[in-house]
């Protein structure tokens, strides 16, 4: 019986061995198609990636500054204090203010590998292939602290000046120790020592909440940036 079977089998794709060719190509083809679908497709993006994008905005300096107690840390964003020449005002990204002490937090942006000594006035940023150089933010933020400590009467050593670089780096060497790329939350919480007496901090909180709310120094900057961009475009016309 199952040799009548068989040979029936082989009779049949003998004699229409076309139709059968097509009949398996057509299988093939399907399997293909099903098997693409269901591991190709649109690739997802790695755990590695979700997890890097996913630490990169948690990392920010501002979410990093609201995780502090706020009862003991009150932050302030976008001040604008005098320059130290008196040639008008100068931009403060971040200050925290606590009995520890004032921060004056300077985040940047850039990322990669990062060139430059603490007293270059210019540092370098290689990213995939692309260079791009920056002005030293030790040497600018040393200046805001400066500028800031001024503003406040206050002496410079009560100020300290960080960097937070919150993008993916590496430096050619060591950088000061107030340069950051993660831990900005910690850093700060790791001064204990009680550097302002609360009747000292509640002054210098009233004058951080009067400059913070000094829109004639927000537009004098903002017309200075504005000038400085137009002379920019006309040296590189000329």
């Amino acid at each position: 019986m199952l040799n009548k079977i068989i040979d029936k089998t082989i009779s049949f794709v003998s004699a229409h061995w076309h139709i059968v060719f097509v009949l398996c190509l057509c299988a093939l083809v399907v399997s293909i198609f099903v098997a693409v679908r269901q591991f190709g497709g649109k690739k997802k993006p790695s755990s590695a990636g979700r997890s890097r994008s996913s630490s990169t905005r948690q990392n920010t300096a501002a979410s990093c500054l609201k995780r502090l107690p706020q009862d003991i840390y009150h932050v302030f964003q976008e001040l604008y204090v005098p320059r130290l020449d008196g040639n008008g005002v100068t931009r403060i990204t971040y200050v925290v203010a606590a009995r520890h002490g004032i921060f004056v937090v300077h985040p940047q942006r850039d990322l990669g590998r990062i060139s430059g000594n603490p007293t270059d006035r210019v540092w370098t940023a290689f990213d995939g292939g692309r260079e791009s150089t920056f002005s030293n933010p030790v040497i600018r933020n040393a200046y805001h602290a400066r500028a800031l400590a001024r503003h406040l009467g206050l002496p410079e050593a009560l100020i300290c000046p960080v960097v937070y670089f919150d993008q993916e780096v590496n430096f050619d060497q060591k950088p000061p120790a107030n340069v950051l790329t993660s831990g900005l939350h910690n850093f700060i919480l790791s001064h204990k020592a009680e550097l302002l007496t609360e009747e000292m901090l509640t002054k210098l909180l009233a004058k951080l909440r009067e400059t913070a709310r000094d829109e004639k120094a927000r537009l004098e900057y903002d017309t200075y940036r504005r000038s400085k961009g137009r002379r920019v475009r006309r040296t590189k016309e000329s």
